[in-house]
């Protein structure tokens, strides 16, 4: 066998002993550690006047969101800043409490579903990624002040009625027979609006071609457990009522067909019979478990004056 090679370099206790009696590889050492401490200390002092120099404000210009749809014609950005006091705001301020103090602002404003994302861009810029809510019903409630339609969001979440027209709002699947109201940006508890929320947005894409027009719900009897359930019935343009059940997700518990075979049902007696907006057509439809057709009772002619 080959002897082994001698490595050149010493053994690590002579590198110590060197390093040891050497003064000015520790001076050097100490000297950029004093350094680093230094001027940590002069940034903490220094930091909030920096932090307040014009070049890293936060101008009401320079936070830009996704821009929102059609439905909200209100100021949204302008708002928030001025509910929730966004002024005199720096990209130097803490990340973590600037971050979440914005995020906190835009998700407690009532068209605001969540705040998804925000960026800094130096030297003072934001960029906030938004989710906005959709109004999918209209509920019209009724107190002392009169009837008015608020719109609510699939959640049951009141939203602002002053962004939305009076055509729009009508337009909307409408859920009657309610009372009270919450505040805007509050949830509508009451199972009713819940239930009705959730029908109208699950039938969103196919209302308007189906004529239908207004959810009408009824509280079932509470069950053994002490819970209460809803039915809701749908009304035509036509004045057809179509018998739909539960809302979706709760077809199980009550033995009912899933909200795709109901749907499915509605739409191929619409394919076959037409629209359902016709005075002619039955008196409802029933899509619970199967297609259960009631016809409408023959109008008596009304009898003729003698002269």
């Amino acid at each position: 066998m080959s002897q082994r090679i001698k490595p050149d370099s010493p053994p690590l206790p002579v590198l110590l002993r060197r390093l040891l009696f050497r003064p000015r590889v520790w001076a050097g050492l100490v000297f950029l550690l004093g350094l680093g401490v230094g001027a940590h200390f002069l940034w903490q002092r220094g930091a909030p006047t920096i932090a307040r120099h014009p070049q890293y404000q936060l101008a009401a210009e320079s936070i830009h969101i996704t821009p929102p749809p059609a439905w909200i014609r209100s100021d949204l950005k302008s708002q928030v800043i001025r509910d929730a006091g966004l002024t005199a705001l720096s990209v130097l301020d803490d990340w973590d409490t600037l971050s979440r103090r914005v995020k906190d602002a835009f998700e407690f404003h009532p068209w605001v579903s969540s705040v998804e994302r925000i960026t800094k861009r130096l030297p003072a810029a934001l960029d906030i990624e938004l989710t906005y809510r959709r109004p999918v019903a209209a509920v019209e409630s009724r107190d002392s002040s009169g009837i008015s339609f608020l719109p609510v969001d699939e959640r049951a979440i009141r939203l602002p009625e002053g962004d939305l027209t009076d055509i729009e709002l009508r337009y909307l699947p409408r859920i009657s027979g309610v009372t009270g109201r919450p505040l805007v940006g509050d949830t509508w508890n009451d199972l009713r609006v819940v239930g009705g929320a959730k029908l109208a947005a699950a039938l969103g894409d196919v209302w308007q071609k189906l004529r239908l027009v207004e959810i009408i719900a009824t509280i079932q009897a509470a069950g053994a457990d002490d819970s209460q359930s809803c039915s809701f019935d749908i009304i035509t343009t036509g004045g057809m009522k179509v018998v739909w059940g539960t809302a979706p997700g709760q077809e199980t518990s009550a033995g009912e067909s899933t909200f795709d075979q109901k749907r499915k049902r509605l739409l191929d007696y619409a394919a076959q019979h037409g629209q359902f907006e016709s005075i002619d057509g039955p008196a409802a439809i029933d899509v619970r478990n199967d297609l259960v057709v009631t016809p409408r009772t023959a109008r008596k002619k009304s009898a003729t004056k003698s002269k």
